[in-house]
């Protein structure tokens, strides 16, 4: 199945300034799908995205599965992906 990841600001930069990468794995969870972009990508990311302390999601990240939140689903992380589900990472956003 496919899996589409949208990366933005400082996270496509982490991504090899990657906006969108198609990601085919079986049966993944949202978890799995971190987990390949972190192989995938290296420290940069890692970092970026991971708390350093529990290596969950850390909390300024936000993470859209289909545009809903992801804090909004039963399973969060572990929820399992359909085929053509799309993913989108944003950094914490300031600005005024």
């Amino acid at each position: 199945m496919k899996i589409m990841v949208k990366a933005y600001f400082d996270i496509k930069k982490a991504m090899e300034d990657k906006n969108v990468v198609e990601i085919e794995k079986e049966t993944p969870t949202i978890k799995d799908i971190l987990d390949y972009l972190s192989n995938r990508f290296g420290k940069a990311l890692t970092d970026l995205i991971f708390d350093a302390d529990t290596k969950e999601l850390a909390g300024h990240i936000s993470l859209f599965v289909n545009g809903h939140i992801y804090l909004t689903l039963p399973k969060k992380l572990d929820t399992p992906l359909r085929d053509g589900d799309e993913i989108s990472l944003f950094p914490p956003i300031a600005g005024g």
